[in-house]
């Protein structure tokens, strides 16, 4: 498979020293780097910041036309702003503007040609307990149609270990409600990857790439405690389709120490 992707971001320096968010204002130049790089994708970050300039956003256009100019496809939507602004923490005026936010990312990354959009539901967004479960499945089953006619799916990233995970998914019972599938987060927490895949494989179309060490930190693919051979074999070998993003470790620029890691995950 040679169909992998990057966390935006990763290829430039960090936007206002964050680990992650939208690098406002140079966004453009990731995909230009990329189309440099053995890569094809690009999974495009929507947080709270600024959000309604955010281009994927407000100005659909000029992400088409750079995507158009260097041959980098918009793959999916990594919806942080949910992060920040958690959805079963919000009021329900609240969850009707998320509600309206979400069609309209949905409307666009099906422009885009892109099919997913992960809402992460972990660190200040983290599920607690069955009331906010309820809330959450309530909110993402009014968007079956939309994504439905839009061909999107909703992937899901959440600390639960597997069998919780598992559960929790079939409460929604919609085929475009799925799993993303993040290897550093699981590896942290001490999960086991071979019970994950095995239990959760058929429902995960989203992945993230990253190496963490147990209870610790992202760090170089290779130097943490992620069975990264399992997981390589897993897409390799089971003729896996879904999305695939490098979310891996990195510094204040970016393009040397992926380039490193890139290479190691493609030499395992």
């Amino acid at each position: 498979m040679n169909n992998y992707g990057i966390m935006q971001g990763r290829l430039l320096p960090k936007f206002k020293g964050n680990y992650q968010s939208h690098p406002i204002g140079y966004w453009q130049k990731e995909y230009q780097i990329a189309s440099k790089l053995p890569l094809k994708k690009v999974e495009f970050i929507f947080d709270l910041y600024l959000y309604s300039h955010n281009p994927i956003f407000s100005d659909l256009d000029q992400v088409i036309k750079v995507q158009k100019h260097t041959g980098i496809q918009t793959s999916s939507i990594c919806a942080d702003f949910f992060m920040n602004a958690p959805i079963h923490k919000a009021s329900k005026d609240e969850r009707n503007i998320f509600k309206k936010i979400l069609f309209r990312l949905i409307k666009n990354l099906s422009k885009l040609g892109g099919t997913d959009i992960v809402i992460p539901f972990v660190d200040n967004s983290k599920i607690n307990n069955v009331t906010e479960e309820a809330i959450i499945v309530e909110f993402l089953n009014s968007t079956e149609k939309i994504c439905d006619d839009n061909k999107i799916n909703l992937s899901l990233e959440t600390d639960f270990n597997p069998s919780k995970f598992l559960k929790f998914i079939k409460k929604f019972d919609k085929k475009y409600v799925i799993v993303n599938y993040d290897s550093g987060n699981s590896a942290s927490l001490g999960f086991s990857i071979k019970k994950e895949l095995d239990l959760l494989g058929d429902k995960i179309t989203n992945i993230h790439i990253k190496d963490r060490l147990l209870n610790g930190n992202s760090i170089e693919l290779g130097k943490g405690d992620t069975n990264l051979k399992y997981l390589k074999n897993f897409i390799t070998k089971n003729d896996y389709s879904g999305v695939v993003t490098f979310q891996a470790f990195r510094d204040d620029e970016g393009i040397s120490i992926f380039e490193k890691q890139f290479k190691y995950f493609q030499e395992l």
